[in-house]
């Protein structure tokens, strides 16, 4: 069988709403990495998951359902990641699936010699129009990541970090997506210009957090923009130390039991958000900060 530079494995074609075993998923984008790149479709079903897709080393990537709430990779187990990113990865896109239950839904693999070696880059990596739900940690966990895009995805009553993005990540843009029941929204942790803008974020107990790295990595000129929080238990916004120049900005902030913005580090810039129904609008714990309501 020869491959095209633009593979299309569409494996819906032989039984439709059907699940797949995960052995022949596993095959399929296996072979459209080895091509170079193609486009694998899972067809309606619910596939069970046992050990994890893996997706190491793939350019030119996709990997779709064919229908986001029908389409669902489900976890046999707590303890696995549906789907782990591996290796460099560039221009892959995962797009229309639920993703329920595991510890994570997507994350991108940290190898062990990360600290020796740098953590490979994770390059125009897209998430999009997927649904993910009931996982123990994170629905999207990711580092090394450059210009990554989440965008027009849902995430409902996750234990941990509906999505985080840490170290080595920037310039990336998480964008209308839906957040709902989750301990933290969207977790910045020593990244650099990644922009937060116009999510939805109701009862959870913080929206959107900004802080350094477990190593020390600063979080730098990250962008909160135009989002709506409501009910948030601790805080809509939380910038903690060793931040500088985050921008928070145009956000309506409704009805957070305790803050509506928490800030530490040096030089954030809080302006123009509308703060109500807030036990306190800004507070501030330390540093010099550029703030109007």
């Amino acid at each position: 069988m020869k491959f095209s530079a633009l593979l299309v494995l569409l494996f819906a074609a032989f039984q439709s709403a059907q699940a797949l075993p995960e052995a022949e998923l596993q095959r399929f984008i296996d072979e459209a990495i080895k091509a170079g790149g193609g486009e694998v479709v899972i067809p309606p079903g619910v596939h069970l998951i046992e050990r994890g897709l893996k997706v190491k080393d793939a350019k030119k990537l996709r990997i779709i359902g064919l229908d986001a709430e029908t389409t669902v990779l489900k976890a046999a187990s707590d303890k696995i990641a549906l789907i782990s990113l591996m290796g460099s990865c560039e221009n892959v896109r995962i797009e229309k699936l639920t993703f329920e239950g595991g510890e994570l839904g997507v994350w991108k693999q940290v190898p062990e010699d990360a600290k020796t070696q740098g953590d490979p880059k994770l390059i125009r990596f897209t998430v999009t129009h997927c649904f993910f739900q009931h996982q123990r940690s994170s629905g999207v966990l990711l580092r090394a990541a450059e210009q990554a895009t989440v965008e027009d995805c849902s995430f409902s009553d996750i234990e941990s970090v509906s999505l985080m993005i840490g170290e080595g990540s920037a310039e990336g843009i998480v964008r209308h997506n839906h957040f709902i029941r989750c301990r933290t929204a969207v977790a910045l942790l020593g990244t650099t210009k990644i922009s937060v803008v116009a999510n939805e974020i109701s009862h959870c107990s913080t929206g959107v957090s900004i802080g350094c790295s477990s190593s020390g990595v600063t979080g730098l000129q990250n962008v909160v923009l135009s989002n709506a929080m409501d009910h948030c238990k601790e805080a809509a916004v939380a910038i903690y130390d060793k931040t500088r120049q985050n921008s928070v900005l145009q956000n309506d902030i409704t009805n957070s039991d305790k803050n509506g913005i928490i800030l530490s580090g040096e030089a954030q810039i809080v302006k123009a958000n509308k703060i109500t129904g807030t036990s306190k609008a800004i507070v501030i714990q330390e540093g010099k900060h550029d703030v109007s309501e």
